[in-house]
């Protein structure tokens, strides 16, 4: 019998994908028993972990931190009163968190709070002018020195109050912030580098925290706007899709069972 050629031995056998549209895999499927296979589910596994791990620990920041507590409540009160005096919470950021930053934007209007999103090279450039005076800026940086906002911030006027999202859990510590008069900050911090987890600093579990902590300033912000009212805001805002039919199902049951108890303690009265 020939021996084996070392090109088909089952050791240097490598999995390769094949270029070609029409032509047959040159290796079975990935599946579970497969080595490969095991591999990516145990690395995919261990992302979720570690985004699991970072929101567990920036729940627990915002339960105990006086500086993350605080932070919260002045965040809260700045955007409503902002938004009572017919101005706007402006979201900025680039990068990845420019878009975490047009992805709040989005939760925002959809709950009924004005916002809008400004890209700090364009600001520099014309868009400036989207700062109004009842206006408040929020910065989204995991560093909290990413250049381009530093670079803005001398343009901002004073009188208008800033806010960041970012890893810093010390104001005085946040480029930033630091030198802003009243600056709120809203830690967004994660328990261990990107870098550390994955073996690449790709915004992953960062822009997970920070997205969390947007979602937790766009709720709180309603309910401390429109109370009892934003199930109904939200429905007024998001008609379409699925989400709107279900927002329109779910508020027909609860006006269908208020009426019928209301007809129920009529007649026994």
């Amino acid at each position: 019998m020939t021996p084996a050629s070392p090109a088909s031995s089952p050791r240097s056998l490598k999995r390769r994908r094949s270029t070609s549209p029409t032509s047959l895999p040159l290796t079975p499927p990935l599946s579970l028993n497969d080595p490969d296979g095991a591999k990516i589910l145990d690395r995919a596994v261990s992302v979720l972990l570690t985004a699991a791990t970072a929101l567990s620990h920036v729940t627990i920041l915002y339960q105990s931190d006086h500086v993350a507590r605080d932070g919260l409540l002045q965040a809260v009160e700045c955007i409503t009163k902002v938004n009572a005096a017919g101005g706007k919470i402006i979201f900025c950021g680039v990068g990845k968190s420019g878009l975490v930053a047009n992805k709040l934007v989005a939760t925002m209007k959809s709950l009924g709070i004005g916002t809008s999103f400004l890209h700090p090279a364009e600001a520099l450039h014309g868009d400036l002018g989207d700062i109004r005076p009842n206006d408040a800026v929020l910065f989204i940086s995991y560093s909290g020195k990413t250049p381009e906002l530093l670079h803005l911030l001398h343009h901002i006027p004073e009188s208008t109050p800033i806010l960041a999202i970012t890893a810093h859990t010390d104001i005085d510590k946040c480029p930033i912030l630091k030198e802003r008069p009243g600056a709120i900050l809203l830690p967004a911090p994660i328990h261990e580098l990107e870098e550390v987890s994955f073996g690449v600093c790709a915004p992953t579990t960062s822009t997970t925290v920070a997205i969390a902590v947007g979602d937790m300033l766009a709720l709180t912000v309603a309910e401390a706007l429109h109370d009892e009212e934003t199930k109904h805001v939200f429905r007024r805002n998001h008609p379409g899709g699925a989400i709107g039919d279900k927002a329109r199902r779910i508020e027909d049951v609860v006006e269908d069972s208020v009426c019928k108890r209301q007809k129920v303690l009529t007649s026994s009265a």
